[in-house]
């Protein structure tokens, strides 16, 4: 009798991988090909040639995963993207049958959560002798302690223009020193919760927002 590595029951159309992208990275229990055709009897989106991106629901991380892929999830991260990373043990305790821990949904969304890392890689830099904000179109928080129509003032004389609301023509967020302390903390407030909404409603695929604080913005003002 012909061996089948898998029967007809194996074939299930309603697994956590069913219409899934899965991406599989370094060497698992499983040998290669019988990585492969168990995903794809689940239902998986799968080649053996996929590397991670915005685009896929699951990463499988095994032993020797590449380092640079590894890095490249953390970037997905900080742009608000989130694919389900299984290490080798759930995803045997996957493939066992145990389906309920590991469900996604099948619509890939932003999910953005804005750290203290957000603010510290895309800082205004006042250090030079020009004017970094000329011409550019500020997001001014609204929990701000300077009152608004004197800073927005002081903006209109160095040719900055200010707006209390995110749009598309946004280069810079200036937000209060208050929600400067929330993100050192690992907290979130209504501000923070703003800005991520609307980086998550817009097509933007990386997060690309310039940053400051009410303190720093009225120092350099204020030379």
């Amino acid at each position: 009798m012909q061996y089948e590595l898998f029967s007809d029951g194996d074939f299930t159309q309603d697994t956590p991988f069913t219409g899934r992208s899965v991406c599989a990275l370094g060497s698992f229990s499983l040998s290669s090909k019988a990585l492969q055709e168990r995903l794809l009897s689940m239902g998986a989106d799968f080649k053996p040639s996929t590397k991670v991106s915005r685009n896929v629901h699951f990463v499988l991380v095994g032993r020797g995963a590449p380092q640079d892929q590894l890095e490249y999830l953390q970037t997905l991260a900080f742009n608000g993207y989130y694919p389900k990373v299984l290490n080798p043990a759930q995803l045997d305790d996957l493939l066992a049958g145990h389906y309920a821990p590991y469900r996604v949904p099948e619509k890939i969304q932003k999910q953005l959560h804005l750290t203290l890392r957000h603010y510290q890689q895309f800082q205004v830099d006042y250090s030079s002798g020009v004017n970094p904000l000329y011409t550019k179109e500020l997001y001014i928080s609204p929990d701000m302690q300077t009152p608004l129509d004197e800073l927005f003032q002081r903006l209109g004389d160095h040719g900055i223009y200010a707006n209390s609301y995110i749009d598309d023509t946004t280069d810079v967020l200036v937000i209060s020193d208050n929600t400067l302390e929330c993100l050192k903390r690992g907290e979130t407030n209504e501000i923070l919760h703003y800005i991520e909404d609307i980086y998550n409603k817009s097509r933007a695929q990386a997060y690309r927002y310039v940053m400051t604080t009410e303190g720093q913005l009225l120092s350099f003002l204020m030379r």
